[in-house]
């Protein structure tokens, strides 16, 4: 192939990842007022304050100290997360999410919040939370840190039931993960996921009621889905 050929195979090339780049002007040009308007719009709906996110929250959050347990949470495996929003990148909430590791017996390889089942040595669900989080991703927090919980959950495929605790820190402070445990951080923008909301036909078998979120191509689903449907129905406004 002559140089000529190759330059102008080059350029057809940059031209098409330019413009398939969405942050590109090209790829930006591409598009009517309008769409950008639209982006404009969404952009700033990801940009939600810590104070504005709390009060949005209260609603949805009970005391931390009077967890309600539904009438046959007694013949399952008690068991609590800890929900992590943190204002770490400025203006745009994140939350906090692990992969699980794919040895693990249960859940393998599944998205989650930190967290685990209770052990004997934990006097409340709360301390549950807290010890597993560190175990986790070696992160510290207090009962202090906590805003309340969200109304507790049920695992599709075990017999668990999920206490979600939630923190709302300014700063994500540094992690440190147990890779026995977790293969992957997924530190995910929490408007933007949340609005990934869809039904999740792949497991109506399992529950007509269920839905997923998808970040980056990791699926979303089961107790930590419903754990995030109570976030979107708490900061998701109808449009």
């Amino acid at each position: 192939m002559t140089a000529r050929r190759c330059l102008s195979t080059y350029r057809r090339k940059r031209w098409a990842a330019t413009a398939s780049d969405p942050f590109s002007p090209l790829f930006l040009a591409s598009y009517t007022s309008f769409s950008v308007t639209e982006f404009n719009q969404r952009a700033q709906r990801n940009v939600v304050q810590k104070e504005e996110l709390l009060q949005r929250l209260a609603g949805a959050l009970a005391n931390k100290k009077s967890v309600h347990m539904p009438q046959d949470a007694a013949t399952s495996i008690p068991s609590a997360v800890l929900v992590i929003i943190h204002y770490h990148h400025g203006g745009v909430p994140h939350v906090f999410l692990t992969k699980r590791s794919a040895g693990l017996k249960s859940h393998g390889s599944e998205i989650s919040f930190p967290g685990g089942r209770h052990a004997e040595g934990d006097a409340t669900l709360l301390e549950t939370a807290l010890r597993e989080t560190q175990e986790e991703v070696g992160i510290v927090f207090s009962p202090k840190d906590i805003a309340g919980s969200l109304q507790v959950v049920r695992t599709m495929t075990s017999n668990h039931y999920i206490v979600p605790f939630v923190t709302v820190q300014d700063m994500l402070p540094r992690y440190r993960v147990s890779a026995h445990e977790v293969e992957e951080v997924l530190d995910a923008p929490l408007i933007e996921t949340l609005e990934t909301m869809e039904p999740d036909t792949e497991h109506f078998h399992l529950s007509k009621n269920a839905y997923r979120f998808t970040y980056r191509g990791n699926v979303i689903w089961g107790a930590t889905a419903r754990i995030m449907i109570q976030l979107h129905s708490a900061l998701i406004r109808p449009s």
